[in-house]
């Protein structure tokens, strides 16, 4: 009797948990951190609990997520006792109340375009037997008293039938139109119920009734940023201006609305394991080192544009799937220009599915994806039969309407990135990496100069670790799931430097500017792209390595022109004399540099000593007008300080003993 009483509450209390209801709740993106590879994506549930223990569901999240990843932040009086992932292959969802009155709009519509058929089949056997009664001779009867009568009532009659098939022509394409248009919004359902999504169950005892917030993260591939640098000179009297951007990309299936956003250089921590303290030797590698960009590490995307067959159009809102093994791994939509983009894609061979309702799906194998490359791969999509049959009417030999060739069109599908935002900050003094407040010291021709600014663009807080450097972004921004580049600005720096000409007129009669950057590594510069502007024109591109180990940071400007240097031979000084068997020959240069600004400059002039490897020849440097020679290359530099407007004129003069046997090939 005691078992069996311990039996019956045995089930009683297993049946109690088994009722459990299970609540379904609905989640939104508030905080995302974004990796140079990936992205921990924050979300937020509101929760209304009864005490007692519960099953909470949160549904329609991205496939890609990493189950590993999951992590609930506790609440109070709240007990997490399992969190389980599970994908929902959505395979058996049935329609929903908008997806029939879309279906029921397109068979209506679809009924007009049967209905104008039958009244084109009336009107052209009509046509068909007024024309073969309008031929009269005598012998035929004809209720038609003239045949100016006759051709009156022809011309009329013809006339209204011809402009009763051109406007029912006129509406059936304006229906057929429409029929796009419905189902453009049906293949936007149809996408969401075909697509897999991730499933977290999360079941928790509450202690008591309680409303409150429930948080929960999760690790995603599908993201990524790259830190982009913005050089700009507007003279060389005034500051350096750098401005600091982020490139930041996502194509994980969900859009990121309005949310707070943190660049990190971080190596996300999937697992939950703690870090290893690994050996570090001083001069060499540092185990610790910040992150590389995901575009420097070997990612690639996938872009093209998906169009109709038949004229050519964009085709909206088609889903493109990426496979591989005949899994789906990723995927995008296209937008209203028909465009697509796909990234970050690790390298392989990937097979893409294009699908539209409406249209023959259409599946490319064998497509290649390569490292810090774009594969391009456009589609051209077929009208199902379905459609077509429900369309087709006839037409005239010569179209009675001259419908827009799209091909003629120009298409622009630019504009502004999502990520741009209308934000501004103060002015403030930014310490370097680990330094307190005020705490940075800039150098320039050795005089200390902390006379720089930081002008963010966003209001931002930059944070610094031992292995990362964060910028936890406050104005929340909005990143769509396309795999577009989101320009983020960040802030902008200005800050005196030094800028120096360099010219080698034996090679190159142009002078180039650059700017030297002292005790560079306080700016928390990163390794990435960057454009160069001098005057307001761009100059070119060039790639920041931050694990460059100088004190000085030089960057290249371009070419200024204000700044002549020429070098010409000077004969009066050539000279070729024989004593016996050995030649000697006397050779020089004069070097004018001409400052034509209206400042003063400093210009660094390169040319060279020829040297000798044998013997019998020998080379004897006569003048050097003041130049710093290097012993083992010949080569010779003149630091220069010019006035504005100042000219002055250098000479390099040597001579060459060798024997009269020998060709030295001299200048």
């Amino acid at each position: 009797m005691k078992n069996l009483f311990i039996l019956m509450l045995v089930l009683v209390s297993g049946a109690a948990y088994c009722t459990i209801d299970t609540l379904t709740l609905d989640s939104k993106i508030t905080n995302v951190t974004v990796f140079f590879s990936g992205a921990q994506v924050t979300r937020k549930a509101d929760l209304k609990l009864a005490k007692g223990k519960h099953v909470i569901l949160i549904n329609e999240l991205p496939m890609e997520l990493d189950p590993k990843s999951l992590r609930v932040e506790g609440v109070d009086k709240i007990v997490i006792l399992n969190v389980k992932h599970m994908l929902d292959y959505n395979e058996s969802a049935k329609k929903n109340p908008e997806e029939t009155l879309i279906n029921d709009k397109i068979e209506a519509l679809r009924l007009k375009i049967s209905e104008n058929q039958n009244k084109l089949s009336v009107f052209d056997l009509e046509e068909e037997i007024m024309m073969k009664n309008s031929m009269l001779n005598k012998d035929e009867g004809s209720a038609v008293s003239s045949i100016k009568e006759a051709a009156d009532f022809y011309r009329l009659r013809l006339n209204e039938i011809r402009q009763n098939k051109l406007n029912i022509y006129t509406e059936t394409e304006k229906i057929r139109e429409k029929i796009l248009e419905l189902n453009n919004e049906l293949n936007k359902i149809s996408v969401k119920k075909r697509k897999t999504y991730s499933q977290v169950y999360i079941t928790l005892d509450c202690s008591e009734y309680l409303t409150n917030d429930l948080n929960f993260t999760y690790y995603i591939s599908g993201a990524g940023w790259e830190p982009l640098y913005d050089f700009r000179v507007d003279d060389i009297t005034k500051p350096l201006s750098i401005i600091y951007n982020a490139g930041v990309y996502q194509s994980t299936g969900e859009d990121w609305k309005n949310v707070r956003i943190k660049l990190s250089t971080g190596n996300p921590s999937v697992g939950g394991q703690q870090p290893e303290i690994k050996k570090w030797y001083l001069g060499g590698y540092n185990p610790y080192s910040v992150q590389t960009p995901a575009n420097q590490n070997g990612i690639g995307a996938i872009k093209g544009s998906v169009r109709d067959k038949k004229n050519n159009e964009a085709i909206p809102f088609a889903s493109v799937a990426v496979l591989k093994d005949g899994k789906v791994q990723t995927g995008a939509t296209t937008d209203l220009d028909g465009n697509y983009i796909i990234k970050p894609i690790q390298p392989g061979y990937y097979s893409l599915r294009v699908s539209f309702i409406g249209y023959e799906n259409s599946e490319v194998s064998n497509v290649v994806v390569s490292s810090d490359h774009i594969t391009f791969q456009n589609f051209i999509l077929a009208e199902s039969a379905q459609l077509l049959s429900a369309v087709e009417v006839k037409t005239y030999r010569n179209s009675l309407i001259d419908k827009e060739d799209p091909s003629r069109v120009d298409l622009y599908s630019g504009g502004l990135p999502a990520g741009y935002g209308d934000a501004s900050g103060g002015v403030m003094k930014i310490p370097g990496r680990g330094a307190r407040e005020g705490g940075v010291d800039f150098y320039v021709d050795g005089v200390k100069n902390n006379n720089y600014e930081s002008n963010n663009y966003i209001s931002n807080t930059v944070k610094t670790a031992i292995t990362s450097l964060e910028y936890d972004i406050e104005i929340p921004y909005t990143i769509l799931s396309d795999g577009n580049d989101n320009i983020l600005k960040i802030k902008e720096v200005k800050l005196p430097v030094d800028f120096i000409y360099h010219a080698v007129p034996k090679l190159d009669c142009n002078v180039y500017l650059t700017a030297e950057i002292p005790n560079w590594t306080e700016l928390n510069l990163l390794s990435g792209k960057s454009n160069i502007y001098f005057m307001g024109t761009f100059t070119g591109s060039n790639v920041i390595n931050a694990n460059y180990t100088g004190d000085t940071l030089k960057i290249a400007l371009g070419i200024d022109n204000n700044i002549i240097v020429k070098r010409e031979g000077n004969k009066e000084l050539f000279d070729k004399r024989f004593v016996g068997t050995t030649v000697k020959e006397t050779r020089a240069f004069d070097v004018t540099v001409k400052n034509n600004r209206s400042s003063k400059i400093r210009i660094v002039i390169d040319d060279q000593f020829p040297l000798s490897d044998r013997k019998s020849i020998e080379v004897e440097r006569l003048e050097t007008s003041g130049g710093k020679i290097d012993e083992n290359t010949g080569k010779i530099s003149w630091d220069i300080s010019l006035g504005a407007n100042e000219k002055k004129v250098i000479t390099l003069k040597y001579e060459v003993k060798y024997p009269d046997y020998v060709s030295i090939g001299i200048e």
